[in-house]
């Protein structure tokens, strides 16, 4: 693993890395352990469409505390570069996760993934039961239980994904809160909104680090995303359209799950968490009251605090 860049002093401990998998270079973010938690079970985290490691910096400070942590960039997502036979669908990204993990030497670890990411994190965790040792879910894009309801979520959730997918794809779509005029700073804050319940109670740290991500000029990255947005959507949407293998998969988790979403998510509405939970009894869920999209980035101490105490349940129950 070749050190690429310090994050920064707003995230103590947070690197940022190119990790060879397969002979490939993948970016990754990392923080170690913290001293006394070097054998502790590893976090592995998973963004979402049009996302990058960048949505999990906020939390992973904390995580470290419990032992190492990895955020990924899925190929043609971030600075991951997407080769020419990459699949780009979700199944490619659940064998690409594996790799990651085998990379990193992880046999067993604890699978953080949000949206498509906990689509991905289901999908892995059914499939390979020794290697997730626990499992959280944040606001993941899994379908309603019943295909006669899916019609109308599914358009709904891939039609607000649309300008999020677009803004990975321009330079300036999550630019600074405040900058640009009109109709462009209109964008931008419709942008935050659909992850931030409040845009203006984010550190500017944060917004500045995720529009350096996409700040990117180079005609084969941007080519890359494009693809990978393009193929890796069609691949949700044709496991939303024929929800029975996530169904199943989702029956056949058998790692500790704790899933976390909130009311005001427009993107997995609050229905499609409780469905799901009603599933799965043995799960523990909260459903936040005016929490949106992505927890871990609109409010990382509330994330941290369920994460370790759910994890805290899990220790005292063994």
């Amino acid at each position: 693993m070749q050190l690429v860049d310090e994050i920064g002093p707003t995230w103590p401990g947070v690197v940022d890395e190119t990790l060879e998998v397969g002979g490939r270079p993948v970016r990754v973010l990392r923080a170690p352990a913290e001293r006394g938690a070097e054998t502790g079970t590893p976090h592995l985290l998973v963004h979402g469409l049009g996302g990058s490691s960048v949505t999990w910096v906020e939390v992973m400070p904390g995580l470290r505390a419990s032992g190492p942590v990895v955020a990924v960039d899925l190929p043609g997502f971030g600075h991951t570069p997407a080769g020419p036979g990459d699949p780009l669908t979700i199944d490619g990204y659940v064998a690409f996760v594996l790799q990651v993990a085998d990379a990193l030497g992880w046999t067993r670890f604890t699978l953080h993934g949000n949206s498509m990411g906990g689509l991905i994190a289901v999908l892995l965790a059914a499939q390979q039961p020794e290697r997730v040792e626990r499992l959280v879910l944040v606001s993941p894009a899994v379908p309603p239980s019943h295909p006669v309801k899916l019609l109308m979520p599914a358009r709904a959730t891939i039609d607000g994904m649309a300008p999020i997918v677009l803004s990975s794809i321009s330079a300036t779509a999550l630019s600074v809160v405040g900058a640009g005029t009109g109709s462009d700073e209109r964008r931008n804050r419709h942008l935050l909104r659909l992850i931030f319940t409040d845009p203006d109670g984010v550190r500017p740290e944060l917004i500045e680090l995720m529009a350096k991500e996409f700040a990117d000029d180079d005609a084969d990255l941007v080519a890359a995303r494009r693809r990978a947005l393009r193929t890796a959507l069609g691949s949700i949407t044709r496991l939303w359209a024929s929800p029975r293998r996530v169904l199943r998969a989702i029956a056949s988790v058998e790692a500790p799950t704790l899933v976390l979403g909130g009311t005001a998510d427009a993107l997995v509405p609050a229905r499609v968490l409780r469905q799901m939970l009603k599933s799965r009894p043995d799960w523990v869920g909260h459903v936040l009251d005016d929490r949106r999209h992505a927890l871990m980035m609109e409010s990382p101490e509330e994330y941290l605090d369920l994460v370790e105490a759910w994890s805290s349940d899990l220790r005292e129950a063994v």
